[in-house]
């Protein structure tokens, strides 16, 4: 952690203690960025945990195209032009990664806080409980995104103003898996898709497994969340798929979603693919718009194919509804701003048990899924490894589109052979170490990742 980082974090801290209810200390503390965790009382308590869950909803819109960005499925949109899409990352210097290393900790830094607050209380209430499930789960979530990106991070579990060194990926792993531990003890079963609950706890923690290697736990974990067969089941029909992204969904694919319900500062996922004034930044590529949803001798008729895009209005990608009935949208959207974040549904613990399982067992896991989303499926009674890491890596294309996944996809089965414009720069599947943070943290404390220069 730097001090360039630090003051952020305060900065952010204090606007969110004073939206808490807290602002009656804030004239009589000084310096005025230093209210106290302890200070905070239970009855602040849901108020940070909404607090929590309203900063990551801020943290995903920001980070949501960056697996089909840098995967090479967007084109150019009515305002902008890709070129090499892979530069975006290629420098120590860049941008982009910057952005998500220092708005992930400063999240982090508030989860910490909060659990500092949550740890002080008298009671066990379920206010205490629920802030420290959420809080751990969050940070898990966070861990999860920059482990996937960068590899080494620093781990953070307190407030701290020191600088902490990089830990190793083996490292920053367990973590995940320790946090994701801690807050199945707080949280509770599903009961609302915009809460925290096990059932979210365990799909991570399938993802997770499947990340490091871990595939029998990783089966575990999917099947705990599948066994909760009352709360959970697909739906069958593009209305269905399509009904998951539309705001006031009532859709049983959901496990967990940020509800995204605010009075201003709207995160609205259409506006880069889809918006309302004519001016938006990516379209589907080319090559996806004949080859995405195509039919096979495996597959016929993909329920995910009409509320994707719309074949008269071919610069637009309608999976997120921006309301606008006459833009070709698939289905309605009648407050379009308050579309839900969807981060975890029952396609990705089913998608997850099967990579795990592998092509023997695994292909009938997939079958169950497909049967879900054609009007046909035909698999046949065996595959090769490869052909079944191919059909995984397709229904994760299809299903998860525009939703920020292939990057990551392509990245943890290592089929760099996938990309058009790649020329063997392998180095990228590292992000750098944002060479400011490096700076002032210093090289030793963040050694860069191999491959890139200053």
């Amino acid at each position: 952690m730097t001090m360039d980082t630090i003051k952020i974090l305060m900065i952010l801290g204090t606007a969110t203690l004073l939206s808490a209810g807290c602002s009656s200390m804030l004239d009589d503390i000084s310096p005025k960025h230093a209210i106290p965790s302890e200070s905070v009382n239970e009855g602040d308590l849901d108020k940070l945990t909404n607090g929590m869950l309203y900063q990551l909803e801020s943290y995903v819109t920001w980070a949501w195209n960056d697996g089909d960005l840098l995967a090479e499925n967007f084109g150019d949109g009515p305002s902008v032009t890709l070129a090499d899409v892979h530069s975006e990352t290629e420098s120590a210097s860049s941008a982009t990664a910057k952005s998500r290393w220092t708005t992930a900790f400063t999240r982090i830094n508030f989860q910490n806080e909060v659990l500092v607050s949550a740890n002080s209380a008298s009671s066990d209430s379920k206010a205490v409980r629920t802030a420290k499930g959420t809080a751990y789960f969050c940070r898990a979530y966070l861990y999860y995104q920059l482990v996937i990106r960068y590899g080494n991070v620093p781990i953070l579990t307190s407030p701290t103003m020191d600088v902490v060194p990089l830990s190793g990926q083996q490292q920053v792993w367990k973590q995940i898996e320790t946090d994701l531990k801690e807050a199945e003890k707080y949280l509770e079963p599903f009961s609302s898709m915009y809460y925290p609950s096990d059932e979210a706890c365990w799909a991570l923690l399938s993802k997770v497994y499947l990340w490091t290697g871990d595939k029998a736990n990783a089966v575990i974990y999917a099947d705990k969340v599948i066994e909760s067969s009352a709360n959970f089941e697909f739906g069958n029909d593009s209305n269905e798929y399509a009904g998951m992204f539309v705001a006031g969904t009532t859709s049983k694919e959901i496990i967990f979603a940020l509800a995204n319900k605010r009075n201003s500062s709207w995160l609205r996922l259409f506006t880069t693919l889809n918006d309302t004034d004519g001016s938006w930044n990516y379209s589907m590529a080319q090559d996806l718009r004949n080859s995405l949803f195509a039919d096979n001798a495996v597959k016929t008729s993909d329920i995910r194919k009409a509320p994707t895009f719309n074949d008269a209005f071919p610069t637009r990608v309608i999976k997120f509804p921006n309301g606008a009935k006459d833009m070709g949208q698939f289905i309605e959207n009648e407050n379009a701003s308050s579309s839900p974040l969807v981060l975890f549904r029952l396609a990705d613990v089913y998608l997850t048990k099967a990579e795990a399982q592998g092509a023997s067992a695994g292909l009938a896991t997939m079958k169950t899924f497909m049967d879900s989303r054609y009007a046909n499926v035909n698999l046949p009674s065996s595959m090769s490894d490869l052909e079944f890491e191919n059909l995984i890596l397709d229904e994760n294309q299809r299903e998860f589109y525009a939703e920020g996944r292939r990057w990551f996809d392509i990245k943890r089965l290592g089929r760099t052979d996938l990309y058009k414009t790649w020329n063997g720069r392998d180095f990228l599947l590292l992000w750098p170490i944002p060479q400011d943070e490096r700076d002032l943290a210093g090289h030793d404390n963040y050694p860069q990742n191999p491959g890139y220069s200053k």
